[in-house]
């Protein structure tokens, strides 16, 4: 019997806006919320939740990008259409929220990510300093132990800010978008 250990690799889930289009908020919903922003920070958002109107994002002085089948919304979410969240459904609804959304008049959803791993590694990390000598919330180098992992499906790191991550596991998160062919992300190694 073989008794080595594999570090499970992670990796930092990201959204494609070079290649493809994003979303953003109607300019309506964003004086409406000036009072109560959305927080898409892994706290449960569903029992108060209300669809809100979203549009896709054109800069005029770009060139129109494709709409990918999963959509950066603002820097901290990602969304997918009613069909996607379909297929994506059976592999990580325990780790998730799906926050319904208005595209353009088509139905899509926030997945909002929930699950939290005790993954980080303080000692192998280094932060940024700021000009006064004191750390930075930015890193220069983010460890996660990968022996820690409990499940990596789709998951943030206690203890650290917005990143969502996965992992290299055979029913991670990047195996499932790779094995549906899905567009619009990006799995950045943490190598």
């Amino acid at each position: 019997m073989d008794n080595t250990v594999t570090d499970t690799k992670c990796y930092v889930v990201a959204t494609n806006v070079r290649k493809f289009a994003m979303l953003q908020e109607t300019a309506l919903e964003l004086i409406m919320q000036i009072d109560e922003p959305v927080g898409l920070y892994g706290k449960p958002l569903a029992d108060n939740w209300v669809p809100m109107e979203v549009t896709w994002f054109y800069n005029p002085d770009e060139r129109i990008k494709p709409q990918p089948d999963i959509a950066a919304f603002g820097s901290t979410a990602f969304a997918a259409s009613a069909a996607t969240c379909e297929q994506l459904r059976p592999h990580i609804q325990d780790y998730v929220e799906f926050l319904p959304i208005n595209v353009d008049g088509w139905r899509w959803y926030i997945i909002h990510v929930l699950a939290r791993e005790d993954v980080f590694n303080e000692q192998e990390s280094r932060r940024f300093l700021r000009p006064d000598g004191t750390p930075s919330r930015m890193f220069e180098k983010l460890v996660l132990d990968g022996l820690r992992v409990k499940n990596g499906v789709l998951f943030r790191v206690t203890g650290l800010g917005l990143g969502i991550f996965t992992t290299d596991l055979p029913h991670s998160f990047k195996h499932t978008i790779k094995n549906l062919k899905l567009t619009g992300l990006t799995f950045q190694d943490m190598d």
